[in-house]
């Protein structure tokens, strides 16, 4: 079983947090949410530094933001990602008592690979962290999907995929994983059932 993170395992973004975000490039929420999306697969290799990455954003924002500023943005981008969903996190604990084996597969920048480091003991349940920041390879690019399954020693037809996002969920496809998109423990609990995999969330 390899599960995303973002939307997954953790809760989606909180919208106070983007409007606050937004507000310190004093622009509309939407187009904040592209400026953030825009260059983020970069940030998320560690292609960029956070400096660089939020400097584009205000720079593509016609606005200068300070070193304070960034600061506080950092904080709250790791804040809004960091909620986690202790229904899944009960899951992964009761597939690996079962035998299954587990990874995690993220799009994950640098800031948010040191807050797991320094306070994920949860991330103890899986057999394999694959995160975009420490291997340089970001989804929906194959290479990610195979380093993941190379560190779980599988083969891509064994393997189920779990993110929230399509384009993820159909790369891995493309490369003969089984894919479910699911926003919520919910939708999963659903999906899975209706392929016949035990054991379900709660």
């Amino acid at each position: 079983m390899i599960l995303d993170y973002g939307g997954v395992i953790s809760q989606s973004p909180d919208p106070e947090a983007i409007a606050m975000m937004a507000g310190v490039f004093a622009i509309p929420e939407e187009q904040f949410r592209h400026l953030y999306s825009a260059t983020r697969p970069a940030y998320d290799r560690s292609d960029l530094d956070a400096l660089k990455y939020w400097s584009g954003i205000a720079q593509a924002a016609g606005v200068e933001v300070s070193a304070s500023q960034i600061a506080q943005l950092r904080q709250t981008d790791v804040a809004m990602w960091s909620k986690l969903r202790p229904t899944m996190l009960r899951w992964v604990q009761e597939l690996r008592s079962v035998g299954v084996k587990t990874a995690l597969l993220s799009n994950m920048h640098h800031d948010m690979v040191e807050k797991l480091r320094n306070d994920g003991g949860w991330t103890e349940n899986f057999d394999c962290l694959t995160l975009s920041s420490v291997i340089r390879m970001a989804k929906p690019d194959a290479q990610i999907f195979w380093h993941c399954l190379q560190c779980l020693g599988v083969e891509p037809q064994v393997a189920l995929f779990v993110d929230d996002r399509e384009p993820n969920v159909r790369a891995a496809k493309a490369l003969g994983l089984r894919g479910i998109v699911a926003n919520s423990p919910e939708v999963l609990r659903n999906q899975l059932a209706a392929i016949g995999f035990m054991p379900l969330p709660e």
